[in-house]
């Protein structure tokens, strides 16, 4: 008899296209969310706000490092 082992699959990674508007970050990030859920309907406002918390987040992190680099040039 066969042991059946859960695999538990990775979410899709993330990445930011910043050419287009946040609002579109944010909706490709849902769509995605969506698609590893297995195209199951029923949890858009909860894959929405998800996308919503990530993409801020990552614009987030990414002004941090910015201001860390420019307060670094302006230091040295």
């Amino acid at each position: 008899m066969k042991n059946k082992t859960a695999h538990k699959v990775a979410t899709p990674v993330f990445n930011v296209n910043e050419n287009v508007s946040l609002e579109e970050q944010i909706a490709h990030r849902a769509h995605e969310l969506w698609q590893h859920r297995g195209r199951e309907h029923g949890s858009d406002l909860g894959d929405w706000l998800r996308a919503e918390r990530e993409v801020n987040d990552w614009h987030q992190k990414r002004l941090q490092s910015k201001t860390q680099s420019n307060a670094g040039l302006a230091s040295g």
